[in-house]
């Protein structure tokens, strides 16, 4: 296995609370839109909100570690793309739209999670990429 590389605490808190920014998002979302979520968005955006408080919580206690090749690369992608996100999740006024928005950012903290910076990479991407309404949720 690579050697591992850890984030510095102020870079994981960071990383952390820029998550739970986002949970917020979400949970602002669908406090806002109650009267017109259908039951399955509401289960959505519910179980989203939960899996990134999760990680803020996993990423507080134990902090982030990467495999060392790429790392650097990572943690960049890993800032710009929780705030591409958290952009989308305020402009968003397509609920399909948000649980897709939420899901990808749930994708990289689960990539955060696996250590691998290609990993992140690549759902950094996905949260880069314009969200659509026709994607499947």
């Amino acid at each position: 296995m690579a050697p591992l590389t850890e984030l510095t605490k102020e870079q994981s808190y960071a990383i952390a609370d820029s998550l739970a920014q986002a949970s917020s998002l979400v949970l602002e979302l669908r406090i806002r839109e109650r009267e017109t979520l259908a039951a399955d968005e509401r289960a959505l955006l519910e179980q989203y909100e939960s899996h990134l408080d999760q990680m803020v919580a996993l990423f507080r206690a134990y902090g982030i570690y990467l495999t060392a090749e790429g790392a650097e690369q990572a943690r960049g992608d890993i800032e710009g793309a929780i705030a591409k996100g958290k952009s989308q999740l305020k402009r968003i006024a397509d609920i399909k739209a948000a649980i897709v928005a939420a899901a990808r950012l749930v994708d990289l903290g689960a990539a955060i999670l696996s250590r691998d910076p290609i990993a992140i990479g690549d759902a950094a991407a996905s949260l880069r990429a314009k969200p659509r309404k026709e994607e499947p949720v």
